[in-house]
């Protein structure tokens, strides 16, 4: 199941039950059982352990020392210091240092709806909370976001070491043998005019903006695509809107996606790394369906070459269990790639060879794969990021279908992405 099946049956779904619903519509066709109200007044000092957070910490500490006298007057120092180092809970281990009384107002707060968000005790993270009520001997309320805090920090620094250790040489790789096996071809017929000459010289610049964003320095290679490369560079750089050539067309391209963020801010290598995978995740190759037939019918040439040199590189297979361990990272339900990926696209092409002197021969290759994505709604995108979307005024109440899509290493398909699209357009 990819993203085409999901949105066909959204659309299946919508033509069904109807757009027009209200929201009194929705809670009729799902009911939420809600607990039932009490107007009883809550009386915070009868509930358990408010005390212990009521208490004056200096004369909490006062209490507790003189508990630990008078044990140890009764019992002796041995078993004091038992209790101490023990790892159970016990009233004798209690000495408070933070002072956690509510002021009138939050107490109300707390009283009348039942929970309090108190902004002058700030804490750098859960662990850091959990530590200082553990230190304090205080109660503890585990909540569910605190343990998926833990789990996603956890998760966070394994993605990390996964994308030094291993994504990253691995995409160096698949770019700088694919990329030599491009240069070549182009070496090869450096006196030919043709279609295709122009369309190897197309997909070397899109190599080499990936490979020079993942090194972070300029990448050699065709000498006439040095300045569009020195563009394009500036343009991610920039992390602004630009309209830019990619592919032999004109485009709108959001670069501002191109900012680091999160964890990839930490380092200069995992910037780099973040740019390039979002160089080929996000400009994508538009097969089929967009506004000029004939553009479609031109980066499918070019996305049809690609997986050529990827193939003759030994590098398509590197591709596929990249794509694999992303997948079972970021991705939802097995769903993949929002874009067709090369080795779906190797799958229509013809088994004898990819490339022809008759242009007439090749147009009807490519209008025949072409015809086979629409058929199969391959590439077919269900994530609105194109600012050629976004900038345009809604004319109806249906959102805008995108090309088929074609990607190095497509964007993953992600519930909250597919919702969110279908809520704002």
């Amino acid at each position: 199941m990819g993203g085409g099946d999901v949105g066909a049956a959204f659309a299946a779904t919508l033509e069904r039950v109807g757009t027009q619903l209200t929201s009194e519509d929705l809670v009729k066709l799902y009911p939420v059982s809600c607990a039932q109200e009490t107007d009883a007044p809550v009386k915070l000092e009868d509930c358990k352990f408010f005390d212990l957070f009521a208490a004056d910490p200096m004369k909490a500490r006062g209490d507790t020392e003189r508990l630990r006298n008078e044990a140890k007057q009764q019992h002796g120092a041995s078993f004091v210091d038992q209790i101490l180092t023990s790892t159970t809970h016990h009233p004798l281990k209690r000495m408070q240092t933070t002072d956690y009384r509510l002021k009138p107002d939050e107490k109300a707060n707390l009283e009348a709806n039942g929970v309090v968000a108190v902004e002058r005790m700030p804490a750098e993270s859960f662990a850091d909370i959990y530590y200082r009520l553990y230190t304090d001997d205080m109660p503890v309320f585990v909540t569910a976001d605190s343990i998926l805090h833990a789990w996603h920090r956890s998760f966070d620094a394994f993605l990390v070491d996964t994308e030094i250790q291993i994504l990253s040489p691995t995409l160096d790789k698949i770019l700088e043998t694919t990329l030599s096996k491009c240069c070549e071809a182009i070496i090869a017929t450096s006196k030919d005019d043709s279609e295709a000459r122009r369309v190897m010289v197309d997909v070397e610049l899109f190599l080499r903006v990936g490979l020079s964003l993942l090194r972070g320095e300029l990448v050699d290679g065709v000498t006439e695509n040095t300045i569009e490369l020195e563009r394009l560079l500036a343009f991610v750089y920039s992390e602004e809107t630009k309209e830019a050539d990619i592919l032999s067309s004109k485009r709108i391209a959001d670069f501002s996606q191109f900012k680091p963020r999160g964890h990839y801010t930490n380092s200069e290598e995992l910037m780099r790394y973040f740019r390039a995978m979002m160089w080929l995740g996000t400009i994508d190759f538009r097969v089929a369906g967009g506004e000029k037939p004939e553009e479609d019918l031109y980066q499918l040439h070019c996305a049809v070459m690609l997986v050529h040199f990827l193939r003759d590189s030994q590098a398509l297979k590197i591709v596929e269990k990249v794509d694999a361990l992303i997948s079972s990272l970021v991705a939802d339900g097995g769903m993949g790639a929002d874009s067709l990926s090369p080795s779906q696209l190797l799958r229509l092409l013809p088994k004898e060879t990819l490339f022809t002197d008759d242009d007439k021969e090749t147009l009807s290759m490519l209008k025949s794969i072409q015809n086979r994505i629409l058929e199969k709604r391959l590439g077919a995108q269900l994530i609105n990021g194109h600012p050629r979307v976004e900038n345009q005024p809604p004319t109806s109440t249906t959102p805008m279908s995108l090309p088929s899509s074609f990607a190095l290493l497509g964007q993953r398909f992600v519930w909250s992405s597919f919702i969110f699209s279908r809520l704002v357009f």
